[in-house]
């Protein structure tokens, strides 16, 4: 009689259909890509091999999310395949506004290791643009960030794109963002013009250098747009790296549903 256990195991490997998923993604002046394609070409001058790039902020609501997904929209343009890893698993708006309705699972799911990593990826409806999304809210973030199967995923998908975004939790509010940034091969911090105050930037600034965490330089975002909720022009670094301009509000992106949040 055959031996169907060796048939079996002599059987090629069965690969699996990459998930897919569609975004539908806002236009925004032409200004504001070019925008973001000036702090794209800064990010590839900024040295050898920096492929792992976080994204943060002092506060939640500065844009980081925003910024961090048109960077990785504008990696993928150049025809470079492009991960955008949402790991704000606290606070993220990424499925409701790029209006995905779909199931999925996503980084919450593999860090606990109820998934493997092909599992969360998924194709998107951008050319060379994939996407991990933060999955179910976790009670501790913190703890599954601080373990070696973050740092591994981290090390796995680096080897498999040729960029990889990582949009962070802000790093005043919890401990997160420092501890996925140190990870990052560098990292850019978002700042609100005209809303977030030099203190808390200064704040964030230490918190990331304190972690060992390569500062790329700082964005300073929506500039100009207080009425229309677009703005563009060159923004500063406060006293390292170097600043970019860009001038996309976050809450015109949600739809205008977001009331801005008044100033101390």
């Amino acid at each position: 009689m055959p031996n169907d256990f060796m048939e079996a195991e002599n059987l090629e490997p069965v690969e699996r259909e990459p998930k897919r998923v569609a975004l539908k993604i806002q236009d925004v002046p032409f200004q504001v890509n070019e925008a973001i394609n000036t702090l794209r070409g800064n990010i590839q001058l900024s040295g050898y091999n920096i492929k792992v790039i976080g994204v943060t902020s002092a506060l939640k609501h500065e844009g980081k999310s925003s910024v961090s997904f048109r960077l990785a929209k504008s990696f993928a343009a150049l025809g470079k395949k492009t991960l955008y890893i949402d790991c704000d698993i606290r606070n993220s708006h990424t499925m409701g506004r790029y209006n995905v309705r779909k199931k999925v699972k996503g980084l919450t799911e593999f860090l606990v290791g109820e998934v493997p990593l092909e599992e969360v990826v998924y194709l998107t409806s951008e050319e060379n643009l994939s996407i991990i999304f933060t999955g179910a809210v976790a009670p501790n973030p913190s703890e599954l960030f601080s373990g070696d199967r973050f740092k591994n995923m981290l090390a796995k998908v680096r080897e498999d794109f040729d960029y990889v975004i990582v949009d962070t939790a802000p790093v005043n509010a919890v401990i997160d963002g420092v501890l996925i940034a140190r990870e990052c091969d560098g990292t850019v911090l978002v700042v609100e013009s005209g809303a977030t105050d030099r203190i808390q930037t200064q704040r964030a600034k230490q918190q990331l250098e304190y972690a060992g965490v390569k500062l790329l330089g700082a964005v300073l975002n929506k500039l100009g747009s207080r009425k229309s909720g677009y703005g563009y022009g060159y923004g500063y670094g406060y006293g390292y790296g170097y600043g970019y301009g860009y001038g996309y509000g976050e809450d015109k992106e949600d739809g205008g549903k977001k009331k801005r949040r008044k100033k101390d």
